[in-house]
């Protein structure tokens, strides 16, 4: 209330102060345990993941004599027998057939996803229910399929005597050399096709794709540079991440490559493995493991730096 005598200083009226909370002790019990909750999870999730990584390690290295010995590691790297290749030759063959696997699958898929999604919306449901077909079906059906056409197609050199091979012939042998398995490369774009679609469909539906194809058409920017200067950064982490699956699938995938008589990939390699000894099996699976794991880091990296500069 204000007083209106002469002479005499106005008196504000009195505001209702903001409601105190009255137990601020529990709001701090409540975010403590919450905390320690977290901290419990993660502890865990770490002991379930790291623990076997850790155990597996300290049995590579460990001697007879409960001392430290890295001779594991050595028989890893060192000369293998005749007529049989090495680790360091089996896991550059597989990270070059990975790395053809990501680029076709990409060169596949990036324009399949922008074009259904600017273009042809109503495909969609469509393309994606061909993209499950490679889950559908099991990799022994398709590898078994595959080695019918090649046997009716591609008949051995020895079923042909006297005659001239075709340049079908010649391409499709040349496909399926051990020295460039461009075939095996294409079987794995096949399987990683259902991955691949859903990654770049999740990074294309959480970016608003047609407001800056159209702005960037508005402001007179030409296809080319849409895609390769708006999108495709745009895009960085879903690309990433569907390269990714890519190797994963590659370094892993034992049935197709081992049915189709390639002896030279990594999984391959792994499995006919030729020692007796339980260390160096254990450390062949732990250099494999280390090097999906520092992948990962580079592509948490790459996703960092990525949030970094939106921040910024």
């Amino acid at each position: 209330m204000t007083s209106s005598g002469y002479g005499t200083a106005a008196v504000p009226e009195l505001i209702p102060a903001a409601p105190v909370d009255q137990h601020p002790l529990r709001q701090r019990r409540r975010r403590a345990r919450g905390s320690i909750a977290r901290r419990v999870i993660l502890a865990i999730a770490a002991l379930y993941f790291v623990g076997p990584l850790v155990v597996a390690i300290m049995y590579t290295i460990q001697n007879h004599n409960g001392g430290v010995t890295f001779n594991a590691y050595r028989q890893i790297f060192a000369k293998p027998p005749t007529g049989e290749i090495g680790f360091t030759t089996a896991l550059v063959y597989s990270l070059e057939i990975a790395v053809v696997t990501m680029v076709i699958t990409l060169l596949l898929m990036l324009p399949t996803q922008l074009l259904l999604h600017l273009r042809f919306p109503r495909w969609r449901p469509l393309v994606e229910i061909i993209t499950l077909l490679p889950l559908v079906f099991p990799p022994v059906v398709l590898v078994v399929g595959i080695s019918d056409v090649y046997t009716w197609a591609a008949p051995p050199k020895s079923a042909l005597p006297g005659q001239d091979e075709s340049a079908i012939f010649k391409i499709l042998r040349y496909i399926r050399d051990q020295g460039h398995p461009i075939l095996l490369s294409l079987v794995y774009v096949v399987l990683a096709m259902p991955f691949a679609y859903r990654s770049l469909d999740a990074g294309i539906r959480s970016i608003d794709t047609k407001t800056l194809v159209e702005a960037a058409r508005n402001l007179g920017a030409s296809w080319t540079s849409v895609v390769t200067r708006i999108l495709i950064p745009s895009l960085r982490t879903a690309i990433i991440n569907a390269g990714f699956l890519c190797f994963a699938l590659v370094m892993g995938e034992y049935t197709l490559s081992s049915i189709l008589l390639y002896t030279k990939p990594f999984p391959v390699w792994l499995a006919q493995l030729p020692t007796t000894s339980g260390q160096v099996q254990s450390a062949v699976s732990v250099l494999s493991l280390l090097l999906v794991e520092a992948l990962l880091l580079v592509i948490g990296a790459l996703n960092w730096r990525r949030a970094a500069e939106k921040k910024g």
